[in-house]
């Protein structure tokens, strides 16, 4: 099964934040990630549900 993944920066583009803070979330295990060809980066799935997380406990910070 070949998994796709978004990139961290697109991650970052997509949240509306810069990619430090994306990196800051990921360090925390708030956005889980996955290696593939010697890249990271995040499930759509996982990013959306990061989404939800977020504006259900109204925190708008990283």
């Amino acid at each position: 099964m070949l998994k796709q993944g978004i990139s961290l920066a697109e991650a970052a583009k997509r949240l509306g934040v810069s990619q430090s803070d994306l990196y800051v979330a990921v360090q925390k295990g708030q956005i889980p990630t996955f290696r593939t060809d010697r890249r990271t980066v995040v499930l759509p799935g996982a990013l959306k549900d990061y989404q939800v997380r977020r504006s259900l406990t109204g925190d708008y910070k990283l």
